[in-house]
């Protein structure tokens, strides 16, 4: 007879492998996937993807820089080139200008000859001399609104016209303000030589 206590358990029973009775209850699950698998094939698209967006980005931003600097070095004819106008537009803006240059000129010389009459008073001296100065001011800017609108006008004649009309304006804010006569002379005289170099040009 063994001396083994019947109610202690055999060495045999320490023996046994704990995962052979897990395994004889219920089968091993399979081993799941890498993740690491999956991430990895999804990766080399999306790098890919963006190495050509930057590629990309880089190749537009070149192009642009190419094209500002050749607007810049080479701008473009019409940008830079002034109109051209044929013979016979310059002959009739040439005939045109001069006709409003006579015209103020003889508004400026009528008004500014106006008298007082005898029984004018004081009313009739500032009416004469409220005449003069419209004919100054308006005439100026009669003279080179009218001349803006005749672009093919040549130059000569555009820049002497319009010096004459911002000269009569001056004139008149003068007169308004009560400038100095020195001040008043001095524009009168550059009055009459702008008159006169618009006269030899419209001879032509």
């Amino acid at each position: 007879m063994s001396e083994t206590s019947p109610t202690e358990p055999s060495a045999g029973a320490h023996s046994a492998d704990p995962t052979t009775e897990a395994g004889a209850a219920e089968p091993a699950a399979a081993p799941s996937p890498e993740p690491t698998a999956t991430t990895h094939s999804a990766a080399p698209p999306a790098s890919k993807l963006s190495r050509w967006a930057t590629l990309a980005a880089l190749i537009i931003a070149v192009i642009a820089v190419a094209a500002a600097a050749l607007g810049w070095f080479f701008p473009h004819k019409s940008a830079s080139a002034a109109p051209t106008y044929s013979d016979q537009q310059t002959k009739d803006a040439k005939k045109t200008s001069c006709e409003t240059f006579v015209l103020v000129d003889r508004a400026v010389v009528r008004n500014s000859r106006l008298k007082n009459p005898e029984n004018g008073g004081p009313i009739g001296a500032l009416s004469v001399a409220t005449s003069a100065r419209l004919a100054f001011y308006g005439g100026g800017a009669f003279l080179k609104d009218r001349v803006s609108q005749q672009p093919a006008t040549p130059p000569d004649l555009t820049k002497a016209l319009n010096t004459i009309g911002g000269t009569l304006e001056e004139l008149s804010i003068g007169y308004l303000a009560g400038a100095p006569e020195f001040a008043q002379d001095q524009l009168r005289q550059n009055l009459d030589a702008g008159i006169k170099t618009v006269a030899d040009i419209c001879k032509k």
